[in-house]
């Protein structure tokens, strides 16, 4: 009869378990840092580049140990019998199958169900294959790994080395933002500036603004304690190019991010946040880099990439899954480039720690120093997907429709006809978007009230707007990039109790570029040096007009994405293909693809569907003349499309505006910077 193998010794296993982490801790650590090095936006030295590395290798060896010792310590009973290189083997398949499924998890994320939620069914699925198919790797290749590190144990004293070095430079890592907000002669007067966008929030639907349905009790007490502007306007109805007009106080092609796109950045521009690095103020005083603390909390498209983060010390970015990152740190923003990192913050974003969740607790910490902060909340944004505790405040527990959520491929089934949404569809996909304003509204408490709790509330300048609206089936729409009202048509809301008077309410146009130089005048800041045709500041201060000092900052607001350009006053508004702008004869002309000229009356039609061109040409040429001069006023930037631009010129066959047509004859001068 054959007996039993003996239990080996545990502290052999243990041994075999340390190999098998350091040596594939290392080889994913320095895997995934070439990959994060390529990628990062983080200036590198080729010492930091190499420090960066090494550290890298350290942290995933670090992991790789905890998990491959505890499953050695666990399932030693079992595994004690079998050989060394049996065992050896068995936690290279471990470690392998873990790493790969990361790996695999990761990259395949924008082509595996794109758009839907990782919990759905689908991707549930799909990730069980991709465990499969990591496990079935790693069993090819544990065995000869095993027996590449069983032979081969000398080479872990070079590695060793190497890990050390990771480990010192991890250590020498300091905090450069521990000074900066400490309160000083400078900032001992001016408040905090507290910049919240809930992305794609329509202004009708908010308390403040006449609903009577949708619940936004946090955003109602701002708006009584402060001042609502009922006509603001973006400049832009998308996110990044709206952003830069909010951040910068510029119309589009003067801060010169006009398309959104993949490797699209916008130019060195002069943000709000910088400016509290070194602006002027009034008195004489200049402010200091470290005067403020700044950080941005903010999901969806917006990113550094972008380049709209331009001057904020920290950031935070949700959809990219980079958790806090240090932007004048290297390492900071290296690591928040490697895998083991997008991965932890995407699972903590599963348990609060989203934009909400991660600014609250920001607020929380430095609470008391001079901040600036930006938060970009995206519960409004497709995807419509509110938690059951916003939700069941307005869906019909009765719906039996297919729209339990509203994701972007839901939008594109409805535009290219394979669906066809009921009145109880677009009830439904409205409760949900309802159900997504009364989640932000909730976020915007609790940083508030953690404001409060602090006792900093009353020293800070909080803004809520929004950097676009959102259209929810009305002439056939959804979602954004019209240049219906719906999507141009903000909420504006701004409290400062020692600097705005409570419970204004103020019906003069105003645009979301006015908010840079209202901010700059509240603080006492002079806006931004610079004469030349990119530096010049289009916005105003609105102090005036809160005041009661002048009835209107300015007679037109003006719009653009990349098929019109738009101005309106309170009753007319006017869109106006860019190929026909200044040309003679614009009345009856048309590009050559098929769109002319469109006119709305917006007291007698609030619905924007007719073109009253033909009744009203004299009104019609007193805006195009007005949008003639504003239009030679700026710098001559191309308007180029983006995928989105193509759908939206398709759409306006339905509206009545043009006659179809693919695309639109388009200004061919290039930026001159």
């Amino acid at each position: 009869m054959k007996t039993a193998a003996p239990l080996v010794r545990l502290p052999e296993s243990l041994g075999l378990a340390v190999q098998a982490a350091v040596v594939l801790g290392s080889a994913f650590g320095l895997l995934d840092g070439v990959v994060a090095a390529a990628n990062t936006s983080a200036h590198l030295t080729l010492a930091s580049l190499l420090g960066c590395l090494a550290a890298a290798a350290f942290e995933y060896v670090a992991l790789a140990f905890s998990v491959l010792v505890t499953f050695a310590l666990v399932f030693h009973p079992a595994l004690g019998r079998w050989s060394a290189l049996a065992r050896l083997q068995a936690y290279c398949a471990l470690g392998l199958t873990v790493g790969l499924f990361a790996e695999l998890y990761w990259w395949t994320r924008p082509f595996v169900f794109y758009g839907q939620s990782s919990l759905s069914a689908p991707r549930l699925l799909a990730s069980i294959g991709l465990l499969v198919v990591a496990a079935l790797g790693a069993r090819f290749v544990a065995r000869p790994l095993a027996a590449f590190i069983q032979g081969r144990v000398l080479i872990l004293v070079p590695v060793g080395m190497f890990l050390g070095c990771g480990a010192i430079y991890l250590l020498m890592q300091r905090d450069p933002l521990a000074s900066h907000g400490v309160p000083n002669e400078r900032t001992r007067d001016v408040p905090n500036v507290l910049l919240v966008v809930v992305d794609a929030l329509r202004q009708d639907v908010l308390g403040c603004y006449g609903n009577a349905r949708v619940k936004t009790p946090h955003i109602d007490a701002l708006a009584r304690d402060g001042v609502v502007f009922e006509n603001a306007f973006v400049q832009a109805p998308f996110t990044w190019t709206s952003f830069g007009s909010m951040l910068t106080g510029k119309y589009p092609r003067r801060h010169g991010l006009v398309k959104m796109a993949a490797g699209t950045r916008m130019v060195e521009n002069v943000t709000i946040a910088a400016h509290l690095e070194n602006g002027a103020r009034r008195d004489g005083r200049h402010l200091e880099d470290a005067d403020f603390l700044s950080a941005s909390f903010h999901t969806g498209t917006l990113s550094t990439g972008s380049g709209l983060i331009q001057g904020f010390d920290l950031y935070y970015e949700q959809m990219a899954g980079h958790g806090l990152v240090v932007a004048e740190s290297a390492w900071s923003v290296f690591r928040s480039d490697l895998l083991l990192h997008l991965l932890g913050a995407k699972l903590a974003q599963k348990t609060g720690g989203d934009v909400a969740g991660t600014s609250r607790e920001w607020f929380e910490k430095n609470g008391q120093k001079r901040f600036s902060a930006m938060v970009h909340l995206y519960s409004t944004h497709t995807p419509y997907d509110p938690p059951p505790e916003f939700k069941n405040l307005y869906v019909d527990p009765n719906y039996e429709g297919p729209f339990t959520t509203f994701y972007a491929y839901h939008r594109e089934a409805i535009e290219r006809g394979d669906v066809k949404p009921s009145p109880a569809d677009v009830r439904q996909i409205k409760d949900l978007y309802f159900a997504g304003v009364t989640q932000a509204d909730a976020a915007i408490g609790a940083i508030l009230a953690e404001l409060e709790r602090q006792g900093t509330l009353d020293d800070t300048l909080v803004i809520v707007t929004s950097d676009h609206g959102e259209s929810l089936g009305e002439l056939g729409l959804w979602e954004h990039n019209h240049m219906v009202n719906t999507n141009l048509r903000i909420p504006l809301v701004m409290r400062l109790p020692r600097g705005l008077p409570a419970g204004t309410r103020v019906s003069a146009i105003v645009d979301e570029i006015d908010v840079f130089p209202t901010v700059c005048d509240l603080m006492g800041l002079e806006l931004p040096a610079g004469n030349d045709a990119y530096a010049r500041i289009d916005g105003t201060s609105l102090l005036p007009l809160v005041r009661g000092e002048v009835a209107s900052v300015r007679e037109f607001s003006f719009a653009e994405n990349a098929i019109f350009a738009s101005i309106q006053d309170r009753r007319w508004k006017m869109l106006v293909p860019f190929a026909l702008i200044c040309s003679d004869g614009w009345e009856k002309g048309e590009t050559s693809h098929g769109i002319g000229p469109v006119l709305l009356d917006l007291v007698n039609d609030p619905e924007e569907t007719k073109n009253v061109l033909a009744q009203n040409i004299e009104e019609a040429r007193r805006l195009t003349g007005a949008l003639c001069v504003w239009f030679q006023s700026m710098p001559a930037i191309r308007i180029e499309y983006s995928p989105r631009d193509r759908e939206a010129e398709q759409r306006l066959k339905g509206l009545g505006y043009t006659d179809g047509g693919i695309g639109i004859d388009q200004p061919t001068s290039e930026p001159k910077r």
